[in-house]
């Protein structure tokens, strides 16, 4: 489980079999979100449970 305090921005997380690199926390009076990048340039924002629940941290490989 991954605590969205923790979240860096530009680094690559999954969700639901789809890689995408954190952003920003948005700011909304109501509900907490948060904006991910996915590889196809489009912007996704999650709700603070599903990050809570279905978000993985992805391990990058160096470039060697």
């Amino acid at each position: 489980m991954i605590e969205p305090k923790k979240l860096i921005k530009g680094k690559l997380y999954e969700f639901r079999g789809v890689q995408m690199r954190y952003s920003h926390p948005c700011q909304y009076a109501v509900q907490a979100r948060f904006a991910f990048i996915d590889s196809k340039g489009q912007r996704k924002e999650l709700g603070i449970l599903l990050v809570k629940r279905e978000l993985l941290e992805v391990r990058e490989l160096a470039n060697n």
